[in-house]
């Protein structure tokens, strides 16, 4: 008889006591609300003993849909206490050093949607990019364990007293020599990754399907396009003006301006993979943007007015 599965308040509930069993006396447990990317609240579950100022995150909601694809809650309770002792035991188990002096060059930018964020940009300091929004992030550690950031708030800003100009100034000397851009043919690209089949039709030719821009290891790789001069050379390697079509937050599409799709065609499209393909935290727009190489101009295009390229101009924005 096939098992009926809980639901995810029962999960928890179940999960917390089976680690309460196998963890020590001397570690405490807690379950914190966080805020990630696009308002979507996630719900933390830490391991610490007292005194210690550092621990993983394990997301709550990731591990039940482990359990609903059938993982058994006491391995996913064994997995968290296995990989928490692995930090324990890492040189990274310590509190890092947040002087300016120390983190100036790891501070990065990322792109996240400005409208689908509106909670936590009320908390960070930021510069508005069309529909977008500018963040700020101190690279704590990128290596072959993987990637570890740390949100930069309103708070860090202050104790470091530096404005949001002088933020964007240092990520942007950082952030291309971190993350190198990446510009890669549909063909390079499906070598590695699948792509959506709505964004990738058999009836397209090669040489008029998409291309894909993104940083050197694919995460949060849609900044690219804020690097210096990343826009021009895309022209220059197209020979062509171009749209961009915001895939998700760690990647971009770049069209043709030739090829058989309109304005409307390519924001129907994006809609649609953004509702079926996309995952909520991944959502960057459902606008699309074009580059005129002749003007070195970049413009949107709405979903609330296709047939009129919108350029937005703001004093605070260095972009544009």
């Amino acid at each position: 008889m096939k098992e009926t599965k809980i639901n995810y308040e029962e999960f928890v509930s179940r999960l917390r006591c089976r680690l309460y069993e196998i963890i020590p006396e001397d570690v405490n447990m807690e379950v914190n609300p966080v805020l990630k990317n696009n308002s979507l609240h996630l719900d933390s579950l830490v391991l610490f003993r007292q005194g210690s100022n550092c621990s993983p995150s394990f997301y709550l909601q990731d591990y039940y849909k482990k359990y609903t694809n059938g993982y058994d809650i006491d391995v996913l309770a064994e997995n968290i206490y296995e990989r928490w002792q692995r930090f324990i035991d890492s040189p990274y188990n310590q509190s890092p050093d947040l002087s300016l002096a120390h983190c100036k060059d790891g501070i990065v930018y990322r792109l996240v949607n400005a409208s689908r964020n509106q909670e936590m940009l009320k908390n960070v300091p930021y510069i508005p990019f069309f529909d977008l929004a500018v963040v700020f992030y101190y690279v704590l550690r990128n290596n072959s364990d993987g990637l570890q950031s740390l949100r930069i708030n309103t708070a860090l800003r202050k104790r470091w007293n530096v404005t949001t100009k002088e933020l964007f100034e240092l990520a942007s000397e950082n952030t291309p020599r971190m993350f190198p851009e990446r510009f890669r043919s549909m063909r390079e690209f499906l070598e590695q990754y699948p792509i959506p089949e709505e964004l990738s039709s058999e009836d397209v030719p090669w040489e008029l399907s998409p291309y894909v821009l993104t940083n050197s290891n694919g995460i949060n790789g849609a900044a690219v396009w804020l690097y210096p001069d990343v826009l021009e050379q895309t022209g220059q390697k197209l020979g062509s003006n171009y749209y961009i079509l915001p895939s998700s937050t760690h990647e971009l599409l770049i069209l043709k301006e030739q090829t058989k799709h309109d304005a409307k065609d390519l924001l129907d499209m994006v809609y649609c993979v953004n509702r079926r393909c996309v995952d909520p935290e991944e959502f960057l727009s459902d606008n699309i943007y074009f580059y005129d190489r002749q003007q070195k101009k970049l413009k949107m295009i709405s979903t609330d007015d296709p047939m009129q390229n919108r350029s937005l101009q703001n004093a605070l924005n260095p972009l544009l």
